[in-house]
């Protein structure tokens, strides 16, 4: 009963990934996405809050968000866990909304929680926006979320309305590889006539299926509800006037007669034109070989390879600390 927004478009594993996945997303149920482009390609609602590094920019977390509400007053959702939820995110969205929305006749959407403990900072963020007057101020939960954290968080009280949901949402995280296979179906003959053409396995389930085929789903009459899907000839069709047997492939003798239902082919033709120029292969082999020639053998062992490391110079770390301490240190 809670709204979920696809927050992904920086964990896709790739840019056709972001935007198609959004927009897979949102057929599948999420109430939008933060992909802009999606948004414009699919006319997918684009939903969301600032960033971050909007709150960064400013010289306050306080003339951010009075900022940002200005700009957005009627869509107002503010991100409070920058510096520290409980101490200024929200006590300075909530004088956001008092100082710029009220005036204006205009109520907050919400805010966001995206790190620590969501489930005790949205109750405590609940019952402070509440006495505050803001009953109606919807709170948003993010940051590597999946469905058997949000059932956790509600079986624990969580105060959330909204869920956005990233990288396990537009990656196969929980189930990352597919057992699919390419075989050859059929070949069409001089003539015309198909072929047919199979894979024979020790192993049933690789048995392929030859011929060109079609697949339709049973829906009985009464209720509108899927009875099975069975998949025929490519020109074969299915009389749904009269009663139709029902079958296990692989088991045969398992048997069953439908009446009065309907049938629906799922397979359409599809044809997409490419309008894009691959670059040379040859050319990428030969900057990835480089890349990878210049790595010590000691990195590339499968077993207990060295640590490649990043660090930070000595004036950006002193510079992270240094802001950390201001806004943590009391």
């Amino acid at each position: 009963g809670r709204a979920v927004m696809e927050f992904g478009a920086r964990r896709a594993q790739g840019a056709y990934a972001a935007i198609y996945g959004a927009r897979a997303a949102y057929i599948a149920g999420c109430a939008g996405t933060s992909n802009v482009l999606t948004d414009k390609l699919y006319g997918v609602p684009a939903l969301g809050t600032m960033a971050h590094s909007w709150v960064q920019m400013f010289d306050s977390e306080l003339e951010a968000f009075k900022a940002y509400a200005r700009n957005y007053p009627d869509d107002t959702t503010l991100l409070i866990d920058t510096y520290n939820v409980l101490k200024s995110g929200l006590p300075n969205a909530i004088k956001t909304f008092d100082e710029v929305l009220k005036p204006m006749g205009k109520r907050p959407k919400g805010v966001r929680i995206d790190s620590g403990d969501i489930t005790y900072l949205s109750k405590k963020c609940r019952k402070m926006l509440d006495e505050a007057g803001y009953e109606d101020c919807s709170i948003v939960a993010s940051n590597a979320l999946d469905e058997y954290i949000i059932r956790d968080m509600l079986i624990q009280g969580a105060k959330i309305d909204q869920f956005g949901v990233g990288e396990r949402l537009i990656t196969s995280r929980s189930n990352p590889v597919m057992g699919g296979v390419y075989k050859l179906a059929g070949v069409e003959a001089e003539d015309g006539t198909i072929i047919p053409k199979i894979k024979i396995s020790e192993n049933v389930a690789k048995i392929t299926t030859p011929c060109f085929k079609q697949v339709y789903r049973l829906y009985d009459g009464s209720t509108s509800k899927a009875i099975a899907d069975v998949i025929t000839l490519h020109d074969e069709k299915i009389d749904s006037s009269k009663p139709y047997e029902l079958f296990d492939p692989e088991f045969t003798w398992k048997r069953k007669h439908v009446k009065d239902f309907f049938a629906r082919p799922l397979l359409k033709r599809i044809f997409r034109k490419c309008v894009y120029e691959s670059p040379s292969v040859e050319g990428l082999r030969e900057y990835c070989s480089m890349e990878v020639d210049g790595l010590w053998e000691e990195l590339k062992r499968f077993e207990n390879p060295h640590k490649y490391y990043v660090d930070l110079s000595e004036k950006l770390w002193k510079i992270k600390n240094d802001l950390i301490r201001m806004h943590t240190v009391e």
